[in-house]
């Protein structure tokens, strides 16, 4: 039984329900679906078994495929984060797809690999492939501008983007791509787009409003009305200008024509430019704080920040990260084995609170430690403050 529910474990199953939820949701022929459904229930189903639980029927199957995650797992396997809804708005969730990345598993059939639409990349091997992009520009100033590029360059006029790329020493190919039609609408026989006010990629349009695909942002900005006037350039409704002025944003919603416009590959947004608005958001909040010095991306990376203040003998290392999946994220730190320097602490954004227990209990079990590990950025900052 021990060596099933290894086989079967939260990777295989958190990968095969959150495809099985994305494929339901596709227009196919129902015919076509109920097949793939029949290939994605198989691994589900033999999870329940190995960990002890009954049976689950495919019919079962097939209606939780859009209510939470948490449904469709076996308790041994589940996760706080496991809440989340499966389906939005006709189609697989941000969060749900959040985990997916994070949880990737091998392919699970061939069926399944002709089938998915979605970029077939974890969040590991998108993060391992730019961070060797980042590398071969040569420098660890080269490494900081063409990190800094693609967090500041996130969506825009083409030419600006390709152009900021290209100085930093980045390839096009891989990185770039044209506005996504999820994020296209039409007015007088044209087609425009809006930027989120806070890391400013397209947002999706869906029945006349507009949200950030990062759920944090769309949490803190709200769905946005989307106005349109003979005669003018489409414009939105109110929305939280303070909230993402907070987060660090340029603070503006502005519709832009698609055409001669273009935006970071999906996956590098989510896993570069996401936290990179938040690491560099940190690091300005650091600076104003009489006698502290920060500096980000030190050593070519090997952590995000490097904060001394001018009390305190030895500074403070600093990994920022941002997975949906808390337990996912402390296994991963663990493997790693980056943490056994005392210095070396992990910050997660204000929005990942709910986080801090879990994440310390393993890293703290991981390690045999009882310091803290993890913090929010508004503790590690008051931890600052103090210490200052």
């Amino acid at each position: 039984m021990m060596e099933a529910a290894r086989r079967f474990g939260r990777d295989e199953t958190v990968t095969a329900v959150t495809q099985a939820a994305s494929l339901w949701m596709q227009p196919e022929s129902i015919g076509a679906r109920w097949r793939m459904m029949a290939e994605l229930h198989g691994p589900v189903a033999l999870a329940h078994l190995a960990h002890g639980e009954p049976f689950l029927p495919l019919a079962a199957f097939v209606d939780r495929l859009t209510g939470p995650l948490a449904e469709l797992l076996p308790p041994s396997l589940r996760q706080p984060c496991d809440d989340a809804a499966l389906v939005e708005d006709g189609r697989l969730s941000a969060t749900a797809a959040d985990l997916l990345m994070e949880n990737l598993a091998p392919s699970l059939s061939a069926t399944d690999v002709a089938s998915w639409s979605m970029p077939r990349l974890s969040a590991e091997k998108v993060q391992g492939w730019l961070y060797g992009q980042l590398l071969a520009t040569g420098s660890e100033a080269g490494y900081r501008n063409a990190r800094r590029t693609v967090i500041d360059n996130s969506a825009g006029e083409m030419s600006d983007v390709i152009d900021a790329i290209k100085l930093a020493g980045l390839p096009r190919e891989g990185l770039v791509i044209e506005i996504p039609g999820h994020a296209q609408f039409a007015h007088e026989g044209e087609k425009y787009w809006f930027g989120c006010p806070v890391c400013r990629y397209p947002m999706r349009f869906q029945l006349g409003r507009v949200s950030c695909m990062y759920p944090p942002h769309a949490k803190a900005v709200g769905a946005v009305t989307v106005r349109l006037s003979r005669r003018r350039l489409p414009s939105v409704g109110a929305w939280n200008k303070a909230r993402a002025a907070d987060l660090g944003g340029p603070g503006i919603i502005t519709a832009a024509p698609v055409d001669g416009h273009a935006c970071l590959v999906q996956p590098v947004w989510r896993y570069s430019t996401i936290p990179g608005c938040e690491e560099v958001r940190l690091h300005q909040l650091l600076e104003q704080i009489p006698g502290v010095t920060a500096t980000l991306w030190p050593y070519t990376d090997r952590y995000d920040l490097h904060v001394s203040a001018a009390s305190r003998r030895k500074p403070w290392r600093v990994d920022v990260k941002d997975y949906a999946d808390a337990a996912r994220l402390a296994n991963e730190l663990l493997k790693r084995g980056t943490l056994t320097d005392s210095d070396l602490l992990i910050v997660v954004p204000d929005h990942r609170a709910d986080q801090l227990q879990v994440l310390n209990e393993r890293l703290r079990a991981g390690l045999n430690t009882r310091r803290r590990i993890a913090y929010t950025s508004s503790s590690f900052l008051k931890l600052v403050q103090k210490a200052a």
